[in-house]
């Protein structure tokens, strides 16, 4: 770094192979790469005029974006499950709504944001992003309270009087599944802009030997947004959802509780206001840094099948002609047509995993949902940023071209591929009579198969819309104390439970002055040790996943025309989500779905899954990944095979790029 005192104190200069280059100086002669708003561009901005500064921005816009839309969202799957009676497939639909908006609206927005006023169209879509955030905390102000099951008759009524009534609440509360699509479209705005329109900025302003190294910075840094957004929405659901309305103090669950339903609305308040205050900074920057004329002068075209050996950029009218001849070469270079294939597929068990690995680790492991959203944000987040990092760094330490590139990809996948056998690893179901088990009393006959509705509970009148886990002494797990056919509460002392359990046939009472057929409403949850060597598994695994991510885009940037580069990036985009990243957490939850055993009812309906098939559930995840790994291997292969390597390039031309370094 080098730097002279000016009468209005210290400016940014740069070296460019060798020479210096004074962006002070170009600010005189050409002010649209200045920063400020309009006449007003004092001299102290300028010194944050450069792409470090810019990427440190993009990094801040990617870490709010999915701190909100893969960190707080995912966390809340179950809250929002719970709370609004949405099945898995349906909450699935929250998270594709982004990639729906993303994929449809990225290809207006990289089409005539391919110019300059990038940063401008990068400032306006983080405005979406507040509004999206804000309104996506909206049901939880326009609900009522959250009753929790409270007026579900817990035991068993022989007198057969009860009767079940359909609230209008339950009803409407499924509807708010349309707001919360609401708020992840306004989301998606925001996320296919930074990924085309400020992608295409960052390689706009630096050598193309730097850009992967800069997307693989963005990238990690986008990734540390769901760590923070796991551990914070994990915190917040500790709170009771309505905890702002009246005394939790006095609730009887807690959160270990299946019933609980912490405050999930809190993060995307948090996020509005955070996602603010990065989108006004970006207004102050130029229609492009100083840096952006020397790029273009010095950068060697690397198209595929190309006949140039430097980079241009043509000024054209926007229309529907150019636009659909545009997708027409797109469409016809295989080297991006089989990379973006590649990255659909894996898209697609990304997207899904994002959405309901917390989810999966609470089922499997037994824990709650704020430590099953920790747990994922401790081990899943840093690897994934590592390995996004280090895609980048590998791929500029090498001086990998195209095909180098690629090769790198295909080894990343391959390790992902035999990786994703540790989802075998699992702990034991836990024995529920009714549900995996025979009742103790149906054991005293032969071939009886779990049912939850039996002869000693079958006049109880019970209903899976409350599930409250209670245990009798030799550890057998009950559905709830109706479904264990208990007619008594008590409560001393010594012991908190229900007793004369017609379901139960205990051995013996470890509880003093109590009959043996009785069980306790303490939590009945064993713990499972077996979940660290997963967490210590997947956080290899997750870093050979992402790998591929920063140094494949770094490969559709170079392959294709350098004027063309914002729409492919576009493109790529609508093909990814539209194809992958939107059906990949409805195909998840779907899965999900087929492996509950025991659904949450009220009025005839399905709302929730209380319980799954924990051996059918690993197996279609598995298949899942398993398939789509294959693809992703055979596509990028294809995108290797068939990429043509410039005429001047294979002349045996000399690469030489001037590196730009801006430092202040």
């Amino acid at each position: 770094m080098s730097a002279s005192p000016l009468a209005g104190g210290e400016v940014c200069f740069s070296e460019v192979n060798g020479e210096t280059f004074n962006p002070e100086g170009k600010q005189t002669e050409d002010r649209d790469t200045n920063c400020g708003i309009g006449p007003w561009q004092p001299k102290c901005l300028q010194r944050g005029n450069n792409p470090k500064c810019l990427l440190f921005f993009l990094c801040m816009y990617g870490m709010i974006l999915s701190f909100v839309v893969n960190g707080i969202n995912n966390v809340n799957t179950t809250s929002m499950e719970r709370r609004f009676n949405l099945s898995s497939a349906r909450v699935g639909m929250v998270s594709s709504a982004y990639d729906i908006s993303a994929a449809i609206l990225g290809l207006g927005i990289s089409y005539f944001g391919s110019g300059k006023n990038k940063a401008k169209w990068l400032a306006v879509a983080g405005l979406f992003m507040v509004l999206g955030s804000f309104i996506m905390s909206i049901p939880h102000f326009s609900t009522g309270l959250y009753e929790a099951g409270e007026k579900v008759i817990k035991l068993c009524l022989q007198d057969g009087n009860t009767t079940t009534v359909c609230r209008p609440e339950e009803t409407y509360l499924s509807s708010y599944l349309y707001v919360f699509v609401l708020g992840q479209m306004l989301h998606g705005v925001g996320g296919t802009t930074i990924y085309t329109v400020g992608i295409a900025l960052l390689d706009d302003s630096v050598s193309s030997s730097t850009t992967p190294l800069f997307i693989g910075i963005l990238y990690g840094c986008s990734i540390l947004g769901p760590g923070i957004g796991y551990i914070v929405g994990g915190q917040f659901l500790n709170f009771y959802v309505d905890f702002d309305r009246l005394d939790s103090a006095g609730l009887s669950i807690t959160p270990d509780d299946p019933r609980w339903v912490g405050a999930w609305w809190i993060g995307f308040l948090v996020a509005a206001i955070l996602n603010l205050t990065v989108a006004l900074p970006l207004f102050l920057f130029g229609k492009e840094l100083p840096s952006a004329k020397h790029v273009r002068e010095t950068r060697i075209s690397e198209a595929h099948g190309s006949e140039k050996s430097t980079v241009s950029y043509i000024k054209t009218e926007r229309s529907m002609k150019h636009f659909l001849g545009v997708v027409t070469k797109l469409l016809k270079n295989p080297c991006f047509v089989f990379l973006a294939l590649s990255m659909l597929t894996e898209g697609a068990i990304i997207g899904g995993s994002a959405t309901f690995l917390p989810k999966v680790i609470e089922m499997e492991f037994r824990v709650s949902a704020s430590m099953a959203a920790i747990y994922t944000g401790i081990a899943v987040v840093p690897s994934a940023a590592a390995g996004q990092f280090l895609g980048g760094y590998i791929t500029r330490r090498l001086k990998l071209d195209i095909r180098g590139t690629l090769r790198l990809c295909i080894i990343a996948m391959f390790a992902s591929l035999f990786g994703c056998a540790i989802l075998w690893i699992k702990c034991n179901s836990e024995e529920i009579a009714g549900v995996n088990v025979p009742y103790p009393v149906d054991n005293l006959t032969d071939d009886v198969s779990p049912v939850l509705t039996t002869e000693c509970n079958k006049g109880c009148d019970c209903s899976t819309n409350i599930y409250e886990p209670v245990c009798d002494v030799d550890g057998m797990i009950y559905f709830s104390p109706c479904y264990a056919g208990c007619t008594v509460k008590t409560s001393s002392a010594n012991f908190s439970g229900y007793t004369s359990c017609s379901c139960v046939n205990t051995k013996g009472s470890m509880f003093t002055g109590i009959e043996k057929n009785s069980v306790k409403s303490t939590v009945c949850r064993k713990s499972c040790s077996i979940l660290y060597v997963f967490l210590s598994l997947l956080f290899i695994l997750i870093s050979f996943c992402f790998l591929p991510v920063a140094s494949g885009d770094s490969v559709q940037l170079r392959c294709v025309d350098a004027e063309d580069k914002t729409f492919a990036q576009g493109l790529k985009l609508f093909i990814v989500r539209l194809l992958g990243t939107v059906p990949g957490p409805v195909i998840f939850g779907r899965l999900l779905d087929d492996s509950c055993i025991v659904w949450r009812e009220e009025c005839g309906n399905k709302l929730s899954c209380w319980i799954y098939d924990h051996h059918l559930m690993i197996r279609n995840i598995y298949l899942l990944f398993l398939g789509t790994k294959v693809l992703s291997i055979i596509f990028c292969c294809l995108a290797l095979k068939l990429y043509k390597v410039p005429a001047a390039l294979q002349a045996g031309e000399e690469k030489i790029e001037l590196e730009t370094k801006l430092t202040t």
